[in-house]
């Protein structure tokens, strides 16, 4: 045997047995148990907790993989409930389901949180990737079960856990500047995020300024009568600036 992999082996074994316990709370939660629980070890362990040291990976691979699985998933199940619904309804109905916000919601009414093994760098600083770790490691789990159980188990797991939270009210919403937004940054797993930045007037006449915000980035301000409405036309102007951004790219392309 390979040297190389046969240490790799010898890290790896304790690395399950140390782990027993939590590896237990995770496969109660999932009702399921694995066969390689390696994989699920791999699907819990957070990148910060393999910096400097031989632990064995982290969940960004089955986080790739179970995000494309959790889509198909989510897509057929609404496909199948509710078969009047066009299109936009349709991706409307993913896109919300499917949301960062929502899955990190989701995996904190889980308690996923006390499952995920940190690093001491990311403990080090409160924690604060935890929204997005959370997200990360319920996607994980999708392409750990997919993986060690196959479709039929991780699409229990998610019809048991998400399909609840299907947002039904979002499918009639009429097309809007804020749900366009949405569904084009969703492509690049993005959430944008809005703020309440200024206010003018007395309070019969209100002046409202609001920002969009892709992560840190700033993409667009708008002001409206109502915050709703001073949202709408931030989420409009991004979706100009974005739109002139792709036709300026496709031009230089060209030449």
């Amino acid at each position: 045997m390979d040297k190389a992999m046969h240490k790799k082996e010898e890290h790896a074994i304790p690395k399950v047995e140390q782990h027993a316990e939590r590896l237990s709370k995770a496969e109660e939660l999932l009702n399921y148990r694995f066969n390689d629980r390696q994989t699920l070890l791999l699907a819990l362990t957070h990148p910060s907790a393999s910096d400097g040291n031989d632990f064995p990976g982290s969940y960004e691979r089955l986080e790739f993989l179970g995000d494309s699985i959790l889509g198909a998933i989510i897509a057929k199940e609404i496909y199948d409930r509710f078969p009047r619904l066009d299109e936009g309804a349709l991706t409307r109905l993913k896109v919300s389901a499917v949301a960062g916000n929502t899955l990190a919601r989701l995996a904190e009414e889980l308690k996923i949180e006390r499952l995920i093994i940190f690093g001491s760098s990311e403990r080090g600083t409160g924690r604060r990737g935890l929204h997005s770790a959370l997200e990360n490691v319920y996607e994980a789990l999708v392409g750990a079960l997919t993986i060690d159980g196959g479709m039929d188990v991780a699409r229990s797991f998610v019809l048991r856990t998400l399909a609840p939270l299907i947002n039904t009210s979002v499918a009639s919403e009429p097309e809007n500047p804020k749900s366009m937004l949405q569904e084009l940054l969703q492509t690049d797993h993005i959430t944008p995020t809005y703020e309440i930045i200024d206010t003018l007037g007395p309070p019969h006449d209100r002046l409202f300024t609001a920002r969009v915000l892709s992560g840190s980035t700033v993409l667009a301000k708008g002001s409206g009568h109502s915050k709703k409405d001073a949202e709408m036309d931030a989420a409009a102007k991004a979706l100009e600036h974005l739109k002139a951004q792709e036709e300026h790219h496709d031009d230089d392309k060209k030449r």
